[in-house]
């Protein structure tokens, strides 16, 4: 006989939902063997559209406490399983099976589901948990369920299951309820302060509000109790409160206070792809290849899926192959380099700088004709980008496809008057043995450098000043070398 699916009770507070209820409710049709929802004082619509589709519906006065309202829903549950929502929440039927099937694999078990939350990115959400007597949340703002489940000894495990939250507020509404939460969990220190969580939303509610000092204050709570106390270092809390103020910290300019943090919390939590993560886009953005290379390296194949903080997961992983591939390339290690680059345009075909980067990649390792494949590529998929066609009349000019070359040039437009395409399109005419352009190209480059034009070789070695005195070599080399073959030629 099959085995039957555990039952499923969805638990939910809400006030004021009519506007998201609907798609919510209709979401769990099928998944949800009873709806629990605990209203808290609406104005609106919201308790008739949840009779209409069939909820339990009670009421509990709001008291600023969301584990005391969610507790009240807990109450009245009585499926195998509950699964916590919110009112703006959404479970797309996609999903249905996978969790049924879950829960069936791994009955009496916690569950962390991804949840999209828009605007914010994805990080994972312990929202199922067994229908033991006596569990309760905790917490009267950024209340959670772990803390039962870690005393009952329950395991925990992830399900490839999503939610989807759908919450914006505006400016103001968000300011007002971060205000809000900030009275409520100061009270909530005051009750409890050995809860290291609290301070760590105070930091979250500090930071939103714009209030630097105080979210690192109470960050550095968090940490100096790490420290001290090993208890406290087996919490969660206190890996994330090293992340936390590297990044407050970093984004408010203070880079060189980040560091010292994130290498501290590097050393205590090496595993951490997070700290590793920022730790590394760091020593990037501060021209430090190096380290940024040996950082980002042990995060190649990271999918960052099982984060329990807000991460936009598909910006993290363009990012990171991109930072890796440029850092890869200034230590050499064209390998990398290469994988990284292929891998931005394997996800994203449009992506030009990419192509460009592997053009650099394969012409630094001696591939000439990868590189120029390479820009080729690039230039079908990316509707003729200036910089890669330019990239490639140089390589082409390298390669001695002058024919090529010529045809490429033609293609360049505006770049056509570019001091470094002068002094290639100068090489050329050398090599051709082309007296006319070899007077044309040389007269554009004494005007592109300001020096008053003459015929050639008038002015050579004013016009090789000129030329040195630019940050990139190339204009200098093409046209050395266009002045020692007419020189050769000449002997």
């Amino acid at each position: 006989m099959k085995k039957k699916y555990p039952s499923i009770s969805v638990c939910m507070i809400v006030k004021d939902e009519e506007g998201n209820l609907p798609r919510l409710l209709t979401s769990i049709k099928g998944l949800a063997d009873e709806v629990i929802i605990v209203d808290t004082g609406s104005k609106d619509n919201t308790v008739s559209i949840a009779r209409e589709f069939g909820a339990k519906v009670y009421h509990f006065p709001w008291c600023d406490d969301f584990s005391a309202a969610r507790n009240e829903s807990l109450k009245h549950a009585t499926k195998d399983f509950i699964l916590w929502l919110d009112g703006d929440d959404e479970v797309k039927e996609t999903e249905h099976h996978k969790i049924r099937s879950h829960l069936r694999k791994h009955p009496g078990t916690g569950v962390y589901l991804r949840t999209y939350v828009e605007g914010e990115g994805q990080a994972m959400q312990l929202r199922i948990f067994p229908n033991h007597r006596g569990v309760r949340f905790e917490g009267r703002v950024h209340e959670q369920v772990i803390q039962f489940l870690e005393a009952e000894d329950i395991p925990r495990n992830t399900c490839n299951a999503s939610i989807i939250h759908h919450g914006y507020e505006e400016r103001g509404s968000l300011e007002e309820k971060l205000r809000r939460n900030r009275r409520i969990l100061e009270q909530e220190l005051v009750n409890r302060p050995e809860d290291l969580n609290v301070p760590f939303f105070l930091a979250r509610t500090c930071g939103g509000l714009g209030e630097t000092e105080s979210a690192l204050s109470y960050l550095d709570t968090i940490i100096d109790q790490g420290l001290k106390d090993p208890v406290a270092a087996r919490q969660a809390v206190f890996r994330l409160a090293f992340l936390e103020k590297g990044q407050i910290l970093s984004l408010s300019g203070r880079v060189e206070e980040a560091l010292p943090v994130l290498i501290h919390g590097k050393s205590l939590f090496p595993q951490s792809a997070l700290i590793r993560f920022i730790l590394g886009k760091l020593h990037f953005e501060r021209r430090e290849y190096r380290e940024a290379f040996e950082e980002l390296l042990t995060l190649k194949d990271e999918t960052f899926q099982n984060e329990t903080t807000p991460v936009n997961v598909p910006y993290m992983k363009k990012w990171l192959h991109r930072a890796l591939g440029v850092s890869a390339l200034f230590v050499e290690d064209f390998g990398v380099a290469e994988e990284c680059f292929k891998t931005t345009i394997q996800s994203d075909p449009t992506d030009r700088a990419a192509y460009h980067h592997l053009a650099v990649t394969r012409e630094r390792k001696g591939d000439m004709e990868g590189a120029i494949a390479a820009c080729r590529l690039g230039l079908a998929r990316s509707n003729d980008d200036a910089y890669l066609r330019k990239r490639l009349f140089f390589l082409l000019v390298k390669k001695e496809e002058f024919g090529q070359a010529l045809d490429c040039y033609e293609t360049l437009n505006g770049e056509k008057l570019d001091i470094d395409v002068l002094s290639g399109r100068f090489f050329l005419s050398c090599r051709a043995l082309d007296a006319q352009g070899i007077q044309l190209y040389y007269q554009l480059l004494q005007e592109k450098l300001s020096i008053g034009p003459l015929r050639f070789p008038q002015n050579l070695q004013v016009t090789k000043c000129g030329l040195k005195a630019l940050t990139d070599p190339r204009s200098t080399d093409l046209f050395e070398a266009a002045v020692a073959f007419l020189t050769a030629q000449a002997a």
